[in-house]
């Protein structure tokens, strides 16, 4: 829950960003999987993306379930203000100590991320299939769009490999102690 109007305030760009970045596209993704090229109202879309329901639907029931088992608030407590556990992991990886997961903090932060960037591929990818499927000139800035998102996974996962190397790297050295 946000404590003060500084909070509130600190907290309005992310529902800004969660708006435009979330609720337009799932409006263009509506509006095209329901009309065709000529802007009739049409299923013929959705029934030809059976080809690819298995990796939306794989996608889309890993942040489901990742979601309803932790809560949205678990993986992003900033967007409520609650940042006290943040800080405290954040000024524990300044100091170079290694920051143990916990709700709410840094580790649960960055698999929100993480989430985030997926749903963005699956939602990008599936606006450019709509978009390719129905002849629109906007079929190539959306695949273009999609690849670029799909960068957010890649970096994601070397970053989360990189971070898992060090982890194991301190947890040896303290072994060894």
């Amino acid at each position: 829950m946000l404590r003060s109007k500084a909070s509130r305030w600190a907290a309005a760009p992310y529902l800004v960003w969660m708006v435009l970045f979330i609720v337009v596209p799932l409006g263009i993704v509506v509006w095209y999987a329901l009309t065709n090229s000529d802007g009739q109202v049409t299923l013929a879309n959705l029934t030809s993306i059976g080809r690819y329901a298995s990796v939306f639907g794989r996608s889309l029931l890993l942040a489901a379930d990742s979601l309803t088992k932790r809560g949205f608030h678990y993986f992003f407590p900033y967007l409520w203000g609650d940042t006290e556990q943040l800080k405290k992991d954040i000024q524990a990886s300044l100091r170079f100590k290694m920051v143990p997961p916990r709700p709410k903090g840094l580790a649960t932060a960055v698999q929100g991320l993480g989430l985030g960037a997926l749903l963005l591929v699956v939602l990008s990818g599936l606006i450019w299939f709509i978009l390719w499927r129905n002849g629109s000139s906007f079929a190539g800035l959306a695949l273009e769009t999609h690849k670029n998102v799909t960068l957010l996974i890649e970096l994601y996962l070397i970053g989360h490999g990189c971070m898992a190397l060090l982890h194991f790297f301190v947890w040896q050295r303290n072994k060894a102690r």
